[in-house]
């Protein structure tokens, strides 16, 4: 049905605008929405994020989806707390937030303080939600992972003593010639 995620998330937005007014937290005018990963994913495990429009050149709310997610319940889900972020004074996780995020059918994972940082859809999300996420179709992506992606190594050169001493150094220097070692000996390459 839609040929981009970014088609299918700004008609789910669409979608969802009248919801939203209908329990009095209206959606800003200016939504855009795509799939990319949020600032920080990798070491916060986020997997949506909402940007203020103060933050945008042109005044629009900036929502990005993560690209781990591919089911479309679960990609609503997290569409819907990041829109409950757009709504009046909701930026945070305060009572503003929660408020919108109880009213649109999302529970806290967790306690404590943080406790709505990260939601999940009630028992009467899909209820709530189902019709939508059905008329949407399938979410045209197939997930992403940081698992099969390589760290990059270290570029440094690892040089040795006959007693045993070890250094690393740059190509650039074991160009230039190998020191010698405290020992008095020599350092070669390993």
């Amino acid at each position: 049905m839609f040929s981009t995620r970014e088609e299918y998330l700004t008609q789910a937005v669409q979608e969802l605008r009248p919801v939203f007014a209908a329990v009095g937290k209206p959606l800003p005018a200016k939504i855009r929405v795509a799939c990319g990963f949020p600032l920080d994913a990798k070491r916060s495990k986020a997997i949506g994020q909402c940007w203020a429009d103060k933050n945008s050149a042109d005044g629009s709310v900036e929502i990005l989806i993560s690209p781990q997610l591919a089911d479309p319940f679960l990609v609503m889900c997290v569409l819907v707390h990041e829109l409950c972020h757009a709504t009046a004074g909701a930026m945070n996780h305060g009572v503003n937030f929660q408020a919108a995020a109880s009213l649109m059918h999302l529970e806290p994972i967790g306690g404590g303080r943080e406790a709505w940082k990260s939601t999940r859809g009630s028992a009467t999300f899909k209820p709530t939600f189902g019709d939508i996420i059905q008329s949407l179709g399938d979410y045209p992506h197939a997930a992403l992972t940081f698992s099969t992606r390589k760290t990059q190594g270290t570029r440094m050169l690892k040089a040795e003593c006959g007693c045993g001493y070890t250094i690393r150094l740059t190509n650039k220097w074991a160009a230039q010639g190998l020191p010698t070692c405290v020992c008095g000996g020599s350092f070669s390459l390993t």
